[in-house]
């Protein structure tokens, strides 16, 4: 067995305290120093609109929020889905102009030319133009196979 003396015993426990000290002050400058990124982030104004650069398939996203997929045309106009919220000036409809893919617009934005969307509701569009209103309804949803109504 090794027989350490009291010198020893001292300078043992010395340096485990200062190997202790050493690194919890390692950990300590690590989670409290501020983090480095190497590209600057750049806040995203509220008032921007996304451009619309990108032509994407929404229908997947229309079927989440209730559209059956269906489309119902007024003249070169197809109502694909909605979100509807609150009042008049509010929701977003995913709109088709002349059978393109679907574009998000929201309640008050230009669609075509002189055409204005102006209302978004639960089961439809009002488009306004020419000072004449349109509505627009969604298709009935059809219920999922293998489910019988209840008669």
């Amino acid at each position: 067995m090794i027989k350490l003396t009291r010198f020893s015993k001292k300078t043992v426990n010395l340096i485990l305290v200062i190997a202790i000290a050493a690194v919890s002050t390692y950990w300590i400058l690590q989670f409290s120093a501020p983090s480095v990124t190497d590209e600057r982030v750049v806040p995203v104004p509220t008032a921007d609109r996304a451009a619309r650069t990108q032509i994407m398939n929404v229908t997947p996203i229309a079927q989440s929020f209730g559209s059956s997929g269906a489309t119902v045309a007024a003249s070169n106009i197809s109502v694909i889905g909605v979100i509807a919220q609150g009042g008049k000036d509010q929701g977003v409809a995913l709109l088709s102009v002349d059978n393109r893919p679907a574009m998000a617009f929201r309640a008050g934005e230009t669609v075509t030319g002189e055409t204005i969307l102006a209302q978004v509701n639960s089961n439809g569009v009002v488009l306004e133009g020419g000072g004449v209103q349109r509505a627009i309804l969604l298709p009935a949803r059809q219920p999922p196979s293998g489910i019988e109504p209840v008669q």
